[in-house]
């Protein structure tokens, strides 16, 4: 009896280390990976709302204060991003805002997603979800309040 228990016990455990080798994992077995996010959310329709001359306080209210800011060329903010999800999918955007004499002069940016695409990358397909139901306890549109 117990020399079937151990040789099952090393059949187990034989089992169990191949398994490491092969590529498939389960889920329950992976480690837990978040997402990744760093940076500035900039979107398309914050871009757009950029005009040459506006003032730096202007500009850091539409965009938000710079990641970046260097010592040496105090005429240049840039707003980076980076998001990894858990798959492995990787985003790099990149905006860059030039100022001459304190007001806004040029900008240059990459392609940037419009706001409903950008909410669905960083929060993920569960956000969506939730925000196409209304919450519950909300009467539908159209609907009015039972009076009392």
């Amino acid at each position: 009896m117990i020399r079937t228990f151990r040789a099952l016990c090393w059949a187990a455990a034989a089992l169990a280390t191949s398994a490491c080798s092969s590529s498939w994992v389960p889920n329950l077995l992976r480690p837990y990976r978040p997402d990744v996010q760093q940076g500035n959310v900039v979107t398309k329709d914050m871009v757009e709302q950029l005009r040459p001359g506006m003032t730096r306080d202007q500009v850091r209210f539409l965009l938000g204060t710079p990641m970046l800011t260097d010592i040496f060329h105090q005429d240049r903010w840039d707003y980076p991003y980076y998001l990894r999800r858990r798959t492995g999918e990787t985003q790099i955007r990149k905006l860059a805002v030039f100022f001459e004499e304190g007001k806004l002069a040029r900008f240059d940016s990459d392609a940037m997603p419009a706001e409903p695409l950008a909410d669905t990358l960083i929060l993920g397909q569960k956000a969506k979800a939730a925000q196409a139901s209304p919450p519950s306890g909300t009467p539908p549109q159209g609907a009015t309040a039972p009076s009392k």
